[in-house]
C-alpha cells in the first residue's frame, strides 16, 4: 500500500497529509495475548502477578536470660520520675488563640445536619454480555426493574439497596439501543449500617448523585455545568465550570467539602492535531517525532464516555483495524468494538493508536495492560505550553478561573441552594434521611496582622489584603546571598 493511500487523507486547504507511521508495518490480526477488552477501554494484556502472599511471622524466641533481666528492670523503671521539663500535649488542649483581632469567617464546607439511620444491603453488579460500559446505561438497565430494586445508590459496579434481594439475584433487561437481552447479576457482599466503614463511600455516592440530578455532567472524576460553559472562540477552547466534592468528618460533624473547578477542553481532536503536524512537516519521521513531543504527557478526554486518559505512547504500527480476543474467545477489531459498545463509528481506519498506561484504579479493576485509544475520539484537555507563554491568553482565561473570595462564596452558596431547591434532589435527600445546612460553615478566627520581613538593609511590611512582597524581594538586598554552583535539571522524556 502506498504512503498516500495509508495516510489520514487530505487536510483541507493544506495539501496532502502524510502517513502517521512507517510504511510496510502489519496492522492485521495479532496474537490473542496482545489485547484485552475491558470495562474502561481496550487494554493490552500482561501476565498477572504471581507474588506470594504474606505469612505470619514466627513467635518470638527471646532468650530466657533477657526476659529475666527485663523483669528485674521493670520495678526500677516504675519508681523513676515521669516529670518532663517540656510541656506535654493534652488532647483537650484549647485550640483557639488569643492574639490578634477576633473575626468571623466562612469555610468551603456544608454541614450535614442529620445523622442517617438505616440499614443497607450492598451488592456487586455484573452484566452479561459485558458490553455495557457507560454508567448511565447500566443504571437504565437496573431501572427496568424498579419494582424489585427500590431506593438505590449505584456507582457502576456496587449497588446499595434498602431491600434484601437475597444472596444472588439475576434479572433480564433489554439493551436500550439494540433491544438485545442483557443479564444483570447481583451478588450480596455485605450489610451496612450508618456506622459501617462503607458509610463515607456511600455518602459520597449520594452527593455525586445529587450533582447529577441537579444537571451537572461528569467529566473525568468531577462534575461540571454544561449549561454555563464559556466558549473562547479565539483560542478554539471551551471552559466548563464545576465543583469538587468530598464528604469527611470535621470537628465532630459530617461535612461536605466543596470547591470550584474548571475544565478546559480543546475543540480540536488529537486526530486533527496529527493531521496538522503531518501536513506542515516535510518528512514523516520528523513528523512522528514532532507529534510524539507534543502529545506525550497530554491528558485527553474521550468523547464517547467523558473519561480522561494520559497519553504515554503513540502506537504508529497499529490502527483501528487492530484485532483482539474478547473474554468469550471471539476476535474483534477496535472499529467493531467501539461501534458495538458505544455506537460510535470510526471514520479513518488508518490512523495510529494512542497508548495510556492503566491508573491505579484501572489496575484494581482488572486492567493490567496499556489502554488503546483512537485519536479522532479524543480531545485534548488543559492548557498547552504554547498557550501558557501567550500573555493575552493567560490574561483572558484568568478572568474566568481566578475567582475572588466574594464571588467564590456566592458560587458555593448557589451550589448548595441548587441542590436543596431541586425537587428531585429534595426527594433523594429525604429518601436517605439527610438534611443539608442552608449556608456554608462559619466559625471564629483571629486576624494576627502582617509579619515583618527582614531584608539586609530594611524591614518590609506588606499589605494584608494583597499578601505579596515579591516586588521588594526583587529590589532589596538579602541578608545573605550564595552563589548557585551546582544545578540539577529535571525534564520529561519527551523534552530530551
Amino acid at each position: 500500500m502506498s504512503e498516500d493511500s495509508r495516510g489520514v487523507g487530505r487536510a483541507r486547504g493544506r495539501g496532502r497529509a502524510r502517513a502517521f507511521w512507517t510504511p510496510g508495518t502489519d496492522s492485521g490480526r495479532h496474537t490473542p495475548s496482545d489485547i484485552l477488552s475491558s470495562d474502561a477501554d481496550v487494554g493490552i494484556t500482561t501476565e498477572a502477578s504471581t507474588g506470594l502472599s504474606f505469612t505470619e511471622k514466627s513467635e518470638s524466641t527471646t532468650p530466657k536470660s533477657l526476659e529475666s533481666a527485663v523483669d528485674k528492670l521493670i520495678p526500677k523503671l516504675a519508681t523513676m520520675s515521669t516529670k518532663s521539663p517540656f510541656p506535654m500535649r493534652v488532647d483537650s488542649q484549647e485550640k483557639r488563640g488569643v492574639s490578634g483581632e477576633q473575626i468571623r469567617i466562612v469555610a468551603n464546607y456544608i454541614k450535614i445536619l442529620t445523622a442517617p439511620q438505616w440499614q443497607l444491603y450492598q451488592y456487586h453488579v455484573s452484566f452479561e454480555p459485558d458490553i455495557i460500559e457507560m454508567k448511565k446505561m447500566r443504571r437504565e438497565l437496573l431501572q427496568q426493574h424498579r419494582g424489585m430494586i427500590n431506593d438505590v445508590a449505584f456507582d457502576g459496579t456496587t449497588l446499595y439497596s434498602f431491600n434484601d434481594l437475597g444472596e444472588k439475584k439475576i434479572f433480564i433487561s433489554k439493551h436500550v439501543v439494540t433491544n438485545d437481552n442483557i443479564e444483570v447479576r447481583l451478588v450480596k457482599t455485605s450489610v451496612n449500617a450508618a456506622e459501617s466503614p462503607a458509610f463515607f463511600h456511600l455518602v459520597n455516592l449520594i452527593i455525586r448523585k445529587l450533582l447529577e440530578i441537579s444537571g451537572l455532567t461528569l467529566i473525568g472524576r468531577n462534575y461540571y455545568q454544561y449549561d454555563r460553559k464559556v466558549d473562547m472562540t479565539t483560542y478554539n477552547l471551551t471552559l466548563f465550570p464545576g465543583f469538587l466534592t468530598n464528604v469527611s468528618l470535621r470537628e465532630g460533624s459530617l461535612m461536605i467539602n466543596v470547591d470550584l473547578s474548571h475544565k478546559v477542553l480543546n475543540k480540536t481532536t488529537v486526530y486533527t492535531r496529527l493531521q496538522d503536524i503531518f501536513t506542515h512537516t516535510p518528512e514523516y519521521r520528523r513528523a512522528q517525532d514532532a507529534a510524539t513531543r507534543e502529545l506525550l504527557g497530554q491528558v485527553v478526554l474521550t468523547t464517547y464516555n467523558n473519561k480522561t486518559y494520559k497519553i504515554d505512547e503513540i502506537a504508529w504500527d497499529k490502527d483501528p483495524k487492530f484485532s483482539f480476543k474478547k473474554h468469550n474467545g471471539k476476535e474483534q477489531s477496535l472499529m467493531q468494538y467501539y461501534q458495538e459498545r458505544y455506537q460510535v463509528e470510526v471514520k479513518d481506519a488508518s490512523q495510529p493508536l494512542l497508548i495510556s498506561k492503566p491508573s491505579k484504579k484501572d489496575r484494581l479493576g482488572g486492567i493490567q495492560g496499556p489502554i488503546l485509544l483512537i485519536p479522532e475520539l479524543c480531545c485534548v484537555t488543559g492548557i498547552s505550553e504554547e498557550m501558557r507563554l501567550n500573555f493575552q491568553f493567560m490574561k483572558d482565561i484568568s478572568n474566568y478561573i481566578h475567582v475572588d473570595p466574594v464571588k467564590r462564596y456566592q458560587r458555593l452558596k448557589d451550589f448548595n441552594m441548587d441542590i436543596r431547591s431541586h425537587p428531585d434532589a429534595k426527594k433523594e435527600l429525604k429518601k436517605w434521611n439527610i438534611e443539608l445546612a442552608e449556608d456554608l460553615v462559619e466559625f471564629d478566627a483571629r486576624n494576627i496582622g502582617t509579619e515583618e520581613i527582614n531584608y539586609g538593609n530594611r524591614v518590609v511590611k506588606y499589605k494584608l489584603e494583597e499578601a505579596d512582597w515579591s516586588r521588594e524581594g526583587r529590589a532589596l538586598r538579602h541578608i545573605s546571598a550564595k552563589n548557585l554552583i551546582n544545578w540539577i535539571v529535571l525534564f520529561a522524556p519527551k523534552d530530551r
